[in-house]
């Protein structure tokens, strides 16, 4: 006859099963999933009938963790990929499949509800020096996720990911911050103008001008420069989708600088009425693409824009022309935020600009350049010292 173990708290019970197999040993096992002794009796009682009848007390499928009548580690993981819809689904499927798929679907999700086994998994990334700590924490934030719909369906309790104190998870890189390069002089902007071709060109020039991501530039409708009196260019897609900011999709627009009038004039102004002489109407795309040959074959999305990477192949030209090493970020947002704030521009309004959550963000990443310098009147002597 075999015995219930009851340990945990009255919050968390757990209950195990201590009996004799059916090969003499003797054996104590979690009974995962009874959430009172009576539940646990009769886990107990299936038990011993197994044992009688010669077969093991508890089959394979609770030995790897799972419960009966519970999905796998990995059908878990398809199903909440399958669900993701944010901006960066595809990157966070292709992330989850390399990274965390391989190591957390030969772990039962009981056990990898532990904070240990997380930390475990965080040093072996450390140890394999092949990814750069930005790297490690997309890969922890992702499986933070994970959990966190487990959670919600029922699936897990906790949150492992939560558990580990800041100061033991990877450091957030500077992403595009002071430490890289940025295009210090409108020279360089004009050469890079010249040798881009058209309308990449001008992609460019908006980016550098007013500091939207490659993304909202080609995502950029006609009717949003119907605000450039007033100095201002609305911002609504990242190509055919919603902007970074717009965690949820609900439409969430912003608005940045216009380039100045002689640009805007010289440049921006003919392209936006050729493009209406086309027959675009408002709701149309600033930059559509026009393949300079008939394609092979037919594209498989609706996107009619310019794709990520014609643009940074047409970039890559340009940069190897000129013999520059700049990426387009670094040339256009980085470099929109970079140049203002060295010349003095307050940093709220240059994180308006961009669109960050609040200046201190934007100082995070660009600390080298928020004010140091400080005038007399902020430092007044002691009268009658």
């Amino acid at each position: 006859m075999g015995r219930i173990l009851s340990r945990g708290t009255r919050d968390n019970p757990k209950f195990y099963a201590d009996y004799y197999d059916f090969d003499g040993t003797r054996r104590t096992k979690l009974l995962r999933g009874a959430q009172n002794k009576r539940e646990a009796k009769e886990r107990l009682s299936t038990i011993e009938g197994r044992v009688a009848a010669g077969q093991p007390g508890i089959d394979s499928a609770l030995r790897v963790g799972v419960r009966i009548g519970v999905q796998t580690s990995r059908q878990l993981f398809d199903q909440w990929l399958e669900s993701l819809q944010n901006r960066n689904a595809d990157d966070d499927r292709s992330r989850a499949k390399l990274h965390l798929i391989p190591v957390w679907t030969k772990v039962p999700l009981e056990e990898a509800q532990e904070m240990t086994v997380v930390m475990r998994w965080l040093d072996q990334m450390r140890a394999s020096e092949k990814l750069s700590e930005q790297s490690m924490r997309h890969n922890l934030n992702l499986l933070s996720r994970f959990f966190a719909w487990a959670i919600e369906r029922g699936h897990a309790k906790v949150n492992p990911v939560r558990m580990i104190p800041q100061g033991k998870r990877p450091k957030s890189s500077a992403g595009g911050g002071s430490e890289a390069p940025w295009i210090r002089d409108d020279e360089t902007v004009t050469k890079l103008l010249a040798v881009l071709p058209t309308p990449v060109n001008l992609m460019f020039l908006l980016g550098n001008r007013s500091g939207m991501r490659p993304g909202e530039v080609a995502g950029l409708r006609i009717e949003d420069f119907a605000w450039t009196a007033e100095g201002i260019i609305r911002v609504a897609h990242s190509y055919d989708g919603p902007l970074k900011e717009d965690k949820h999709g609900a439409g969430k627009v912003k608005w940045v600088p216009a380039p100045a009038p002689g640009d805007l004039e010289r440049r921006i102004t003919p392209w936006l009425e050729r493009r209406r002489s086309e027959g675009a109407k408002p709701s149309d795309l600033v930059f559509h693409f026009k393949p300079v040959k008939p394609q092979n074959r037919r594209r498989t999305s609706t996107w009619v824009g310019y794709r990520k990477e014609y643009v940074e192949a047409k970039w890559s030209d340009a940069t190897k022309t000129l013999k520059l090493d700049l990426t387009l970020y670094e040339a256009t947002r980085h470099s929109f935020v970079s140049r203002n704030l060295a010349a003095g521009i307050p940093l709220d309004e240059v994180s308006a600009a961009v669109g960050h959550s609040s200046p201190e963000i934007t100082k995070r990443f660009y600390a080298r350049y928020v004010r140091k310098s400080y005038s007399a009147m902020i430092r007044q002597e002691l009268k009658n010292s």
